[in-house]
This record gives C-alpha cells, sequence and structure tokens, in this order.
C-alpha cells in the first residue's frame, strides 16, 4: 500500500499539471505529499484537482441526443416577397425532430429540449416546385451534430391573392322573433396562399349565433372559408386582411297577420258592363311582421294597395304591395297576388217566334202552332245571343188525335247549358187530312 501511494505521489509531483503549478499552491501540494499523516487527504485532493481538470478542460466532450422536438418556420417573409407560397402546413412534419449536441463534460447536464431550437429556414426558397428545404438547429450549450430529418420535401406554387365575399348565416334563431344582418365590416376578406388553394376558395362563411339575443346587438365573429362544394379550407397557410368579422344584427318582435278581406279595401274602379265582381281573394292569406312590440299590439290585419279593375271584362291575377307603415322593420311578404274572379251580369230576356219542332206525329195528322216566346235567363252574352240567332223548342205529339191542344215544350239543356227557360205552352191544332186529300201546310 505504501509503495502504491508513495509512486501516485511521485507521479503527481512530476506531471506538467503540478509544474504549471503556482508555487505557493505547489509547496502545500508538496507538503501534503510527504506528510505521511497526509497521505490519505493528498490521493483526495488528487482526485479533486483531476475532476477540476476534466471539467475545465473544453476539449473533453461528449455527444447528447435530444428527442421530441417542435421546429418553427423562419424566413416567411423573404417567402412571400418572391411571390411564392406553401401548398401545406408544414406543423405536422415538424414535430417529433431529434438533435444530436456535442457539448462540453461540463456542459453536458445543461443540454435539454429548452435549450435546443430547430428552424425550417424558407428564405432560400427561390422558385415553385417540390423541393427539399434544410432544417437548421442551435443549441445554447455545444455545437449540433445531426438533425433527424434533416430536410423536409415541401411544395411551393406561386403567390395568389382574390377578395372573398363574406356569407353570414344566422343559428340559434328563437320564435317570435325577426333576425336580419344589417351589415358586415368588412364584407370581403382578400385572401392570399398559394395558387391552387386561393383559386379553391368560393366563400367566406360566417355563422352567427343569437341564442339568448332578443334585441339588436353587433357580434364580432371568426369566419371559415369554403370551396364550391361546401367544403372548409385550412387557413394555416393564408394570409387574411382580417381574422373576425362584425356583425351587425336587427332583432325585433315578429307577428303574422292576415291580410284585409274586404273586396272594396282590395280593388278599385268599376268593371266593364255586364260584368261583376265575384270574389277577390289574397295569395298568400297572411304576412309576418317585425316592429315594436306596442305596434304589433295593435294590429289586426294587413292592408295592401287596391287593384284597378276598371274596364276588365275576364277574371284575372295581379302583384300588388303591401301597405307597409314606417315604423314596420320587415314584411315576410312585401308583394302578393291579387286575385279577381268576375262574372258577367245574369239577365233574363225574352226570346220571340220561337220555332216549335214536333216530334211523333201522328199519321194522317198535320200540326200546327200559334206563335211561341219564351224567357231565358242566365249570362248576359249568351242571352243577347240568342235574342240574336232564336231558338227551338220541341213538342212530342205521340198519342195526339185531331183536335185543339196545349202542350208544353221540351227545350235541350245541353245545347244551351248556361240558360234556364221559361216558357207557356204551345198551342198546337192536329188536322186529319186522310178523307178530303187537301193541301197539308204546317
Amino acid at each position: 500500500m505504501k509503495n502504491k501511494l508513495h509512486a501516485m505521489r511521485e507521479k503527481m509531483l512530476s506531471s506538467n499539471f503540478y509544474k504549471k503549478m503556482p508555487k505557493p499552491l505547489q509547496w502545500v501540494v508538496g507538503s501534503l505529499a510527504h506528510n505521511l499523516g497526509l497521505k490519505m487527504l493528498s490521493l483526495l485532493l488528487a482526485i479533486l484537482l483531476w475532476n477540476y481538470v476534466i471539467s475545465t478542460n473544453t476539449s473533453i466532450t461528449r455527444m447528447k441526443t435530444v428527442n421530441g422536438l417542435t421546429g418553427s418556420v423562419s424566413g416567411q417573409s423573404t417567402l412571400t416577397s418572391n411571390q411564392l407560397a406553401m401548398t401545406e402546413d408544414p406543423t405536422d412534419a415538424l414535430s417529433g425532430l431529434s438533435v444530436t449536441v456535442e457539448a462540453p463534460q461540463a456542459d453536458f447536464a445543461k443540454v435539454s429540449p429548452g435549450n435546443v431550437q430547430v428552424l425550417l429556414d424558407l428564405s432560400g426558397v427561390r422558385g415553385a416546385g417540390t423541393q427539399e428545404v434544410a432544417l437548421r438547429a442551435t443549441s445554447t450549450y455545444g455545437r449540433v451534430r445531426s438533425i433527424t430529418p434533416s430536410s423536409l420535401s415541401l411544395t411551393f406554387e406561386n403567390l395568389d391573392s382574390r377578395n372573398v365575399t363574406v356569407n353570414p348565416e344566422i343559428v340559434g334563431k328563437a320564435d317570435g322573433y325577426w333576425y336580419n344582418v344589417s351589415r358586415t365590416n368588412p364584407s370581403t376578406v382578400t385572401v392570399s396562399g398559394a395558387a391552387s388553394v386561393v383559386q379553391s376558395i368560393a366563400s367566406a362563411k360566417v355563422t352567427v349565433d343569437v341564442t339568448g339575443n332578443t334585441s339588436s346587438t353587433v357580434k364580432a365573429v371568426p369566419y371559415t372559408l369554403l370551396d364550391g362544394d361546401g367544403n372548409e379550407i385550412s387557413q394555416t397557410m393564408l394570409n387574411r386582411s382580417t381574422s373576425s368579422i362584425s356583425v351587425s344584427l336587427d332583432i325585433y318582435p315578429s307577428k303574422e297577420l292576415p291580410f284585409a278581406s274586404d273586396i272594396a279595401t282590395l280593388v278599385t274602379g268599376q268593371p266593364a258592363q255586364g260584368y261583376l265582381i265575384d270574389s277577390v281573394t289574397v295569395t298568400p292569406e297572411s304576412a309576418t311582421v317585425a316592429a315594436d312590440q306596442e305596434l304589433l299590439d295593435s294590429l289586426s290585419e294587413l292592408m295592401i294597395e287596391p287593384v284597378n279593375v276598371t274596364g276588365a271584362s275576364r277574371s284575372f291575377t295581379e302583384r300588388a304591395t303591401v301597405s307597409q307603415l314606417s315604423d314596420f322593420k320587415n314584411v315576410s311578404s312585401e308583394q302578393v297576388y291579387v286575385n279577381v274572379n268576375l262574372v258577367e251580369e245574369t239577365i233574363t230576356g225574352y226570346i220571340e217566334n220561337v220555332r216549335v219542332i214536333f216530334i211523333d206525329t201522328p199519321e194522317n195528322l198535320v200540326a200546327s202552332y200559334e206563335p211561341l216566346g219564351v224567357f231565358a235567363t242566365g249570362p248576359r252574352s249568351a242571352v243577347e245571343a240568342l235574342q240574336q240567332s232564336g231558338m227551338s223548342v220541341n213538342v212530342n205529339l205521340a198519342g195526339c188525335e185531331a183536335g185543339y191542344y196545349l202542350l208544353s215544350p221540351e227545350i235541350d239543356g245541353q245545347k244551351y247549358p248556361d240558360l234556364t227557360f221559361e216558357s207557356e205552352a204551345v198551342s198546337v191544332t192536329l188536322t186529319d187530312v186522310s178523307t178530303d186529300g187537301a193541301d197539308v201546310a204546317e
């Protein structure tokens, strides 16, 4: 044991490290080395000194791998100034990275995820297309020796920009209230990014939830970018002029009211001579009105601007406008259709010299009749036409013998469907001509 201690003492006293010590320190160390009582302390001191050498000598290093790192993107502004943009978000590819750091022994324990940074630098990208972009890493302690993965395959396109129309949608409406978007600020959103992505954007949808709102309000709402098929487009790789839309909402109580049904309030003027208004209806029959509650409580029906029927001779339908009060905020049907049903005036006319047609006249008998008139009742045009053209009736003589008769005429209803008739009995004389051979004249 003594020999080993002696050898260690001699080795220490002859070392370059000992020779480089200041003279006072050499004396202390030499004294400790020759004093047998302090030999064990000397050994401990030697170990401490050796550790000191290792910790202060930066040439002694160790490798440490840091896993689970998340990288960040830099150089985006340079990429934009070069009129380029990425087509996809690299966030997922920049997670779970590994970096190996060579650090001095003294700093080895200090190397941690908190002081190792990984960057995806886009400032060197100069053209469109798919290309490998190297990752860069730095460490506060030591030097970065490797990055896994060392690069990402990214696709770049030319930068494009367009204005997208804002389309608000209201959800959460309560019964008995009217909701309206009076203003959106802004009404369009400017979006820029990769050309293929920007060109696929059709609209900016703003969903405004009015649950619990019963009075006009203003809401700041985020929006969703949609393509032509209504699918959502990710906004992470797009530059937008704003991230939210200010939506001004009009909210008022509403009430369903019928339209006035009095004909005198629905039409104005007189139809053509011989025609009458049979009925007037309004389609739809009612409308929902939004206004202050006090005004709604005072209303029982809605009026329309009257339809002019002057000179009309047939039924018709015309579009009319609701007579709105100035305090109405909204009427669900601002325009309605008025259906005017006209009928001809009904008259009774006398038809003179009606022709009589005898049916089943007995053999050897000749019939004669006195002039006949008939009263016809129905539409004026039909009665007047019959007065001009005349008419005929049938008289059945079956079973009659020679003599004088008052017989009821028969009128063909299918021939005159719109008319009713009132006729006196037909005065008929039947003459037997079988015995004297006289000429027969009807």
